[in-house]
């Protein structure tokens, strides 16, 4: 089976759902070949798949643009997906000539709204995988007839089948939907960071567009406290101590050796953090459309606290944190594995 596989380059959340339910789906079909269709690059895509893979680069969509990991462009992403949606024809044509070329016999999709006129062309099966898709981000920013909203809506009619795990927004604009469990990497071994050292202990982390600026000498001040950051700067507080990711180390790794983890609302930090029971300090995200939902799933089923741009901005971590950690609620229990029933309906459909 040729699958072709189309993976967002917003962020590295659409690539932390796809690569366990991939990983799976090759152990179970060795004999599968993957087209990978990604912006993002070699390194981290080969970090994240346990498996050979032809690689063409380029974007598949254009997401939000993002001022920062916490702060959206409204007004630079309608402009960004105005341009990239007026060729849209131009834009399905090529993929279409991707999939000629590679053979395929399958396309799936988290969440590029190219994949699914595309593989519809070819006559081919056409699955998507997500918990947010850019017609409904967008539809909380512009009118149900504007041209973004009609076109994004006719490309993504196209799937066959919409996989969806917990933490989904509705996407009431697919045909079908399934609801899938939890999707999320298994931690691996790795050596403990913060050997004897007795503080309570915080992982920062904001995904692919990196940490957001804010008052990191303050930190200095939350003294029983260390916190964990990639690339923290050498004038650093004594409190802060870099982590470095790559050589099979990972965000996902390193949870199981801390108290709490700092972070925006969105699905990979948070299944993650699912995943390894760690609870979560959270930073508002009031400007995305899929903020709100998040929202309730911290206030409701997580042990979260939730602090605001300001504060996050100022350093004034202290109260999040320990509302976090002295949090009563637990997580919802794993029932089943969702990457398992992704790949298993995917095989089944090939």
């Amino acid at each position: 089976m040729n699958i072709a596989v189309y993976i967002s380059g917003h962020g590295f959340g659409h690539l932390a759902q796809l690569a366990p339910v991939l990983n799976h789906l090759h152990a179970i079909r060795p004999d599968c070949r993957f087209l990978i269709r990604c912006a993002l690059p070699q390194p981290e895509l080969q970090s994240r798949l346990d498996f050979d893979f032809q690689l063409e680069q380029s974007p598949v969509d254009v997401g939000v643009v993002q001022k920062s990991a916490i702060e959206e462009d409204r007004d630079a992403s309608i402009r960004q997906m105005r341009a990239w949606v007026e060729q849209m024809d131009q834009h399905i044509e090529r993929e279409i000539q991707y999939l000629r070329r590679f053979n395929a016999s399958m396309v799936l999709s988290d969440i590029s709204p190219l994949a699914f006129p595309a593989a519809k062309a070819l006559g081919v099966p056409a699955i998507g995988l997500a918990t947010l898709d850019w017609h409904t981000i967008y539809a909380h920013w512009l009118d149900a007839d504007d041209m973004v909203i009609k076109q994004l809506a006719q490309a993504y009619g196209a799937c066959g089948l919409l996989l969806t795990p917990p933490m989904a927004m509705a996407m009431p604009v697919f045909p079908r939907r399934r609801e899938i469990g939890l999707i999320v990497s298994t931690p691996g071994i790795v050596p403990n960071p913060v050997v004897d050292d007795l503080r309570h202990k915080a992982l920062v982390l904001f995904g692919g567009c990196g940490n957001p600026a804010f008052d990191m000498q303050a930190l200095a001040g939350i003294d029983d406290w260390l916190f964990l950051m990639p690339d923290a700067p050498a004038t650093a507080p004594a409190n802060v101590k870099t982590i470095h990711f790559g050589s099979g180390v990972r965000a996902v790794d390193l949870m199981g050796f801390v108290d709490v983890v700092v972070c925006k609302p969105g699905y990979g930090l948070l299944s993650e953090c699912w995943r390894t029971d760690t609870p979560i300090a959270w930073v508002e995200r009031p400007d995305f459309p899929e903020f709100p939902m998040l929202k309730r799933w911290l206030d409701e089923r997580m042990p979260a606290a939730g602090m605001s741009r300001r504060d996050f901005r100022q350093g004034n971590w202290l109260h999040t944190l320990e509302q976090a950690t002295e949090h009563s609620r637990c997580f919802p229990a794993l029932l089943s594995d969702g990457a398992v029933e992704a790949a298993e309906i995917i095989s089944a459909r090939g």
